[in-house]
């Protein structure tokens, strides 16, 4: 597989454009968020121009609509094309769990169809995500922890079901923008992603996910730093890693510098990116593999690739229920 993550497509400063990564095959394309119509133009054209695909996974990472808004449009273009494409949509699918969430909110007045709505009403735009999906026959897929992405090309990791159960029950328990761990609900349970690229090393892609929601992060080689790069979530990585230098961060940050976005203005602005190797689609697109990724310490890997997470030695360290 390779990766592009799409980039902003101007310089003001308080667009949203959002998240889009693709990861693609000889036959197989992943959409990783689609944040903006935008995105949904660059997906389109680059279909046209890959004739040999024939599968289309679109993975969503969350209910905000900067990973979101662009979906919809990407749907209807794959209907329209539907003779193309086999086309599957993977999301957190928020009902099947609401046995679990009422009993974390413990609230005997709550009943289960009326805490079904308010479920549907505060992730609105998963649910509009599902429902055309559906209206489109196209397969839905609950994006749960080992369930296989494109016959097996990629593999969600995350979040646990303990962990999602958690931020639901947050979500609808208070509308004010409550946090887990730093990151607001809507935000902290985003869907994780792994796959591995041609070059071996192995991804993980988070969308706006808290740190603490990541595990076992030793054992990627590229790492998606969560909400476009922010500050205090990136140093929770850099500081949960063994060796931060080993690792190429990405991040794909196209919200603006509006104070609610994330963006990684201040951690490129800081001493806390020395020594890290980051790409950021504030620069451009980002294409992996490539031959200018180097290896720790500043010598070329063979290939020009980091060495794979699992080869190094010696300090390397079913349906939505729509009510």
């Amino acid at each position: 597989m390779k990766l592009k993550a799409l980039s902003h497509y101007d310089n003001g400063l308080d667009t949203k454009f959002g998240d889009c990564i693709l990861l693609y095959g000889n036959d197989n394309l992943i959409v990783f968020d689609c944040g903006h119509s935008k995105h949904k133009e660059s997906i389109a054209d680059f279909l046209e121009k890959s004739p040999a695909i024939t599968s289309v996974s679109i993975v969503v990472s969350h209910n905000d609509r900067d990973h979101t808004g662009g979906i919809l449009p990407l749907l209807d273009y794959l209907y329209e094309n539907q003779h193309k494409y086999t086309v599957c949509v993977y999301s957190s699918l928020y009902l099947k769990d609401v046995d679990a969430i009422l009993e974390i909110l413990d609230d005997k007045r709550r009943t289960r169809e009326a805490t079904k709505q308010h479920i549907l009403e505060k992730f609105n735009r998963i649910k509009e995500v599902v429902e055309k999906a559906l209206e489109y026959s196209f397969s839905v897929v609950n994006a749960e922890v080992d369930a296989s992405v494109a016959a097996g090309l990629a593999t969600i990791v995350g979040p646990t079901v303990d962990e999602f159960a958690t931020v639901v029950a947050q979500a609808i328990e208070d509308d004010t923008v409550t946090q887990i761990e730093g990151e607001t609900v809507m935000n902290a349970a985003s869907v994780q992603m792994q796959c591995d690229l041609d070059s071996s090393n192995s991804v993980l892609l988070c969308g706006d996910a808290t740190p603490n929601f990541l595990h076992d992060l030793d054992d990627y080689d590229i790492i998606q730093l969560p909400h476009h790069g922010q500050y205090d979530n990136a140093i929770a990585v850099f500081d949960t890693l063994s060796n931060a230098g080993s690792k190429l961060f990405l991040i794909s940050d196209n919200t603006g510098s509006a104070k609610t976005s994330g963006g990684s203005e201040k951690l490129m602005q800081s001493d806390a990116k020395k020594g890290k190797r980051i790409k950021n689609t504030k620069n451009g697109i980002i294409e992996l593999p490539e031959a200018s990724i180097y290896g720790c310490g500043g010598s070329k890997t063979p290939g020009g690739v980091i060495i794979p997470a699992s080869q190094r030695t010696g300090g390397y360290g079913a349906y939505y229920d729509i009510l």
